[in-house]
């Protein structure tokens, strides 16, 4: 069991975001979905319509996770209509965040409590924070490394920025669009292509908004270069990027790849198309089920 007003209030004190406070005052029950270690909190309004065919696909998804980490993961479900915006300078969690994960301590079975507040591409975000959760793909960047990508990107010492992000996004992103080319019979390079083209729009915005910001330095309170600008430049030059990573990677040798990667986003500036060519090593779209 779970207690739903303690489930706001955690929601609530982490977002700080009154359009999504408005939205759980809406909600008073919940219904739960279980499969192995994995439980689903499904918070909703009395009579709301659950598609429970797609929960259940969502579970079995991060079950090709969770079955490899020894912890119970509690996904706390709210899914607010609320949409990622970047509405003014400075973007902090309301306008790109979509979930939040807190571990209680249990030697013996720790128990990962995952919560999810927004609809919009939700089963990628449950993957992305599971993730976390994978000490070979999780780790952490020196202090040195992430001053020098703030250097060469020119972002504030001040902003807050952790490229572990980037490497945990990444890899979320390609288990779900290979989920997704399994369930559907749909060609991978495509949905990667789409993805990346979709990267590309939301990097180039992000690139104008920086522009606005006083001498060009970027400011920040989350981690939405990490997700989109610096995932992008890996997404961009992924058979390259294939070549350099190593589980659990050297952040010394990301560091460098990112910079020396990033060149394209020049032409995104200048807004000169850039073309997505298929690679010609098909290895670089060979993704294993486990992780």
């Amino acid at each position: 069991m779970t207690d739903i007003n303690k489930t706001k209030q955690i929601v609530n004190d982490y977002f700080n975001y009154d359009k999504l406070s408005k939205y759980l005052d809406t909600l008073n029950t919940y219904k739960i979905f279980k499969y192995y270690n994995i439980n689903i909190f499904y918070y909703e309004k009395l009579n709301d319509k659950i598609d429970v065919n797609y929960i259940n696909k969502i579970l079995k998804r991060a079950y090709i996770i969770t079955k490899h980490i020894n912890k119970t993961f509690n996904i706390h479900l709210i899914l607010s209509p609320l949409k990622k915006e970047f509405d003014g300078l400075v973007l902090t969690a309301k306008n790109c965040n979509s979930g939040l994960t807190y571990i209680y301590s249990n030697k013996d079975n720790p128990i990962v409590n995952i919560y999810i507040i927004r609809k919009e591409e939700f089963g990628k975000v449950i993957i992305h924070e599971i993730i976390h959760h994978i000490t070979l793909i999780h780790s952490s960047f020196k202090r040195s490394n992430i001053n020098k990508l703030k250097k060469h990107f020119n972002i504030s010492l001040k902003a807050n920025i952790d490229p572990n992000e980037t490497i945990v996004e990444f890899c979320a992103t390609i288990f779900h669009l290979y989920q997704i080319s399994l369930e559907t019979n749909t060609d991978y390079y495509k949905l990667f292509k789409d993805e990346l083209n979709y990267s590309l729009y939301k990097t180039k915005q992000l690139l104008d908004l920086q522009k606005k910001m006083p001498n060009g330095i970027w400011y920040e309170e989350s981690h939405i270069y990490c997700y989109i600008i610096f995932k992008t430049i890996i997404m961009y030059n992924l058979c390259e990027f294939l070549k350099i990573y190593t589980y659990p990677y050297n952040d010394d040798i990301i560091t460098d790849f990112i910079i020396n990667h990033s060149k394209f986003l020049l032409s995104l500036t200048k807004n000169i198309p850039i073309t997505i060519n298929r690679p010609s090593n098909s290895l670089c779209f060979m993704i294993h089920s486990d992780y």
